[in-house]
């Protein structure tokens, strides 16, 4: 309901501001329709050119302000969505360079825990080289033992 009530207001503005442009516009040709009409003597209260040449430089500034403050709205209305776009651009950036942070982690910690099983198996397998602990039978018996702890590191690895 807010999403429409949004698009309702914001549809309105965008209306109201081009009636807004048009009935300038409608007023600025008034303008100068009537100075035309004052400068080949067609509207009689205007006819007095002293009164005319002194209005002329009025007009014209009025005329001129009113273009050169759309073009200003239109630039600036440029420039903001341009900011927009840079700042969404720049917000994706960093949502992307924190997934991958996160995931980097996600690696490092795998990464972690392969290291340790391995070093625990690796161990194992010191420990049961040496003669003192019975020599080469529990190899064999700690080969058993080593596919299990490989197979653990690499299920790690996959997940």
């Amino acid at each position: 309901m807010t999403n429409n009530d949004s698009q309702f207001a914001s549809r309105a503005q965008h209306i109201a501001a081009i009636l807004k442009n048009w009935i300038t516009v409608g007023l600025i040709s008034i303008f100068i329709l009537l100075y035309v009409a004052a400068l080949f003597g067609w509207v009689k209260p205007l006819g007095d050119f002293n009164l005319i040449s002194r209005l002329e430089p009025i007009i014209f500034i009025i005329i001129g302000y009113y273009f050169g403050r759309l073009l200003a709205i239109q630039i600036e209305k440029t420039l903001k969505a341009e900011i927009t776009r840079q700042t969404q651009k720049a917000d994706a950036a960093q949502h992307i360079k924190e997934q991958a942070q996160q995931q980097n982690g996600i690696f490092e910690e795998k990464l972690r825990n392969v290291e340790a099983a391995l070093r625990a198996d690796t161990m194992d397998i010191m420990s049961s080289i040496m003669p003192e602990n019975g020599g080469h039978s529990r190899i064999l018996a700690k080969n058993a033992s080593n596919r299990g702890a490989i197979g653990t590191a690499l299920k790690i690895l996959d997940s």
